[in-house]
């Protein structure tokens, strides 16, 4: 006999029955109500790793390169420097090629000054004039030397005045038909007029 259901008479209760069960919680979302009978038999579910893809989506873009004019003025003061350094060697070598004429030898620096070959040439054949000659060439070189200077600090000036002069000096060479000279100085204009360029547009 049941004595859950039973009840004494007289509608008093009885000491054997049962209290009553608490009705069963819900789930609120309906996804939770569909994964408890799983979480509750296996518990909760791990999170599963991202894959390449997805961690690809979520990393932060890598920064774009910088462009050639966010760069800096780096690359125009090297080229600007590399045009002033053509001055010194012009200078260092028509030195060089002076003192050679002085002391009677006969080879040439093919880059050096033509105007102090031509003075060096006539003192030799005339036996006199060396002291006048090697002043001349002291003052030309010298000059150079200081275009190189105000170059290398960025004068536009002296890329221009140097450039003119070293233009006009290859003429000597290109009347007395030395077409390696001539080849030598239009590379040395070249690189004098990129100097200038970068002079120009830094500043």
């Amino acid at each position: 006999m049941d004595s859950t259901h039973s009840t004494p008479a007289g509608g008093a209760a009885s000491p054997f029955r049962r209290p009553p069960r608490p009705p069963a919680s819900r789930p609120s979302h309906p996804a939770a109500a569909a994964s408890a009978p799983f979480t509750a038999a296996f518990g909760p579910v791990p999170a599963q790793p991202l894959t390449a893809s997805a961690r690809r989506a979520i990393a932060p873009a890598a920064p774009a390169p910088a462009s050639p004019a966010e760069a800096g003025p780096a690359p125009l003061e090297r080229q600007r420097r590399n045009g002033a350094l053509w001055f010194y060697w012009i200078a260092g070598l028509s030195l060089v090629n002076t003192v050679a004429a002085l002391v009677g030898q006969s080879w040439r620096f093919i880059l050096g000054l033509g105007i102090t070959q031509l003075a060096d040439s006539l003192a030799a054949r005339s036996g006199h004039g060396h002291a006048v000659v090697a002043t001349v060439d002291a003052v030309v070189i010298g000059g150079f030397a200081l275009l190189g200077r105000h170059a290398q600090r960025g004068q536009v000036w002296a890329f221009l005045a140097g450039g003119i002069f070293y233009a006009l000096d290859g003429l000597l060479f290109l009347v007395e038909r030395d077409w390696i000279a001539v080849g030598f100085h239009v590379f040395v204009l070249v690189m004098i007029a990129r100097g200038f360029d970068a002079a120009r547009r830094l500043a």
